[in-house]
């Protein structure tokens, strides 16, 4: 009886202490989540730091030159594409009306219904405006909109980008350091043997990882924008950038992209072969890549589930939205190595997938 109950209070131990980080995670979002970045990008950026240190030079240094270069390439791609970026936003009630008037065409009666609709509403107006006193003035507050919820965003990326990028400088100038301190400090050889190469690992596989499907999504946006530009596509070049983010969201990514490409088309063309030729065109493209330039560039390294990703995914998105679903791969990849590498972990790196060394 009494083993039985301890079973129990253990495992309902394990739920709340889930359920704790659960909550902690999403409550401290702004904290965690620049933390978050940092680490994935110290993980990116150190092998190179130290062939830079190699080289001769001091790793601080080097540390500013990689940040520098990363921060140079994004804000000239966001001066460059911020422009027709912000047509685009403006045009957004133009593409829903477009839509809006294709589905109608489409559909005859949903059309009488929404002219019925809109005749009962302009009658309701006509006699909530006959009986009101005409000396009294209406006074409508204007909602902001998204244009106040875009510059929210703004000003939280500026300031949460700043604290990314002052704790990855000291995470490449000094996190090398604090890890040897960590590891002198556990108690067991074999410990230390573990946590060593967990370490090793992590830095080699999420650095690998992310410049190959980096140089694979920077080769299909480029080659994206090229044949957006031969078929005369408006703004290849933003919607060939949007191509190359999107793709690091596995399956979601190229889904969307593909809805953006309809919808752009839906705008701008009146043909229907030339509204589903660029997302068709983009659909066949990108499953090529799927089917044999991913396996050959990753080399087979990364077998991850395909429903334990897609699962991730929608677990990242929900906790911490759009940063939580572009993070979620790589952090996927640092789990299955912690747990390839933890005996009682096991069981679970088994169910996410097999990655080759």
């Amino acid at each position: 009886m009494d083993i039985n109950s301890n079973h129990k209070s253990g495992w309902a131990t394990r739920i709340i202490a889930i359920l704790a980080v659960l909550y902690t995670l999403q409550v401290a979002r702004d904290v965690i989540l620049p933390i978050t970045l940092a680490l994935i990008f110290a993980l990116l950026l150190a092998p190179a730091v130290s062939r830079l240190q190699t080289l001769g030079l001091p790793r601080s240094l080097a540390a500013i030159i990689l940040i520098t270069l990363g921060l140079g390439v994004i804000s000239g791609a966001v001066y460059v594409l911020a422009s027709p970026a912000s047509d685009w936003l403006q045009r957004v009630p133009e593409a829903i009306s477009v839509l809006r008037d294709q589905l109608s065409n489409v559909n005859s009666d949903s059309s009488n219904v929404d002219a019925a609709s809109r005749s009962i509403d302009s009658l309701a107006k006509e006699f909530s405006t006959s009986s009101k006193d005409p000396q009294l003035t209406q006074v409508v507050i204007a909602d902001a909109g998204w244009r106040s919820d875009l510059g929210e965003i703004a000003k939280n990326f500026g300031v949460y980008g700043t604290l990314s990028i002052i704790l990855l400088f000291f995470l490449l100038t000094s996190g090398d350091a604090l890890m040897r301190r960590f590891i002198r400090s556990l108690p067991t050889q074999r410990d230390k043997a573990v946590v060593t190469r967990i370490a090793e690992l992590a830095q080699t596989q999420m650095s690998r990882y992310l410049m190959t499907i980096t140089a694979v999504n920077i080769a299909v946006g480029a080659t994206t924008t090229f044949g957006l530009w031969l078929a005369d596509f408006p703004d290849p070049a933003l919607w060939g950038a949007i191509a190359a983010l999107l793709r690091y969201i596995p399956y979601l990514g190229v889904s969307i992209t593909m809805i953006l490409f309809t919808i752009v088309s839906a705008v701008s063309y009146s043909n229907p072969i030339a509204i589903v030729s660029a997302p068709l065109s983009y659909g066949l493209f990108t499953a090529f890549v799927g089917q044999f330039i991913d396996p050959f560039v990753h080399g087979m390294r990364f077998s991850l589930n395909p429903i334990v990703v897609f699962l991730w995914i929608f677990f990242w998105g929900w906790l911490w939205g759009a940063p939580g679903v572009l993070l979620a791969v790589p952090l996927l990849t640092l789990f299955q190595v912690i747990c390839q590498h933890t005996e009682r972990l096991l069981p679970v790196a088994h169910i996410i997938g097999d990655a080759h060394e």
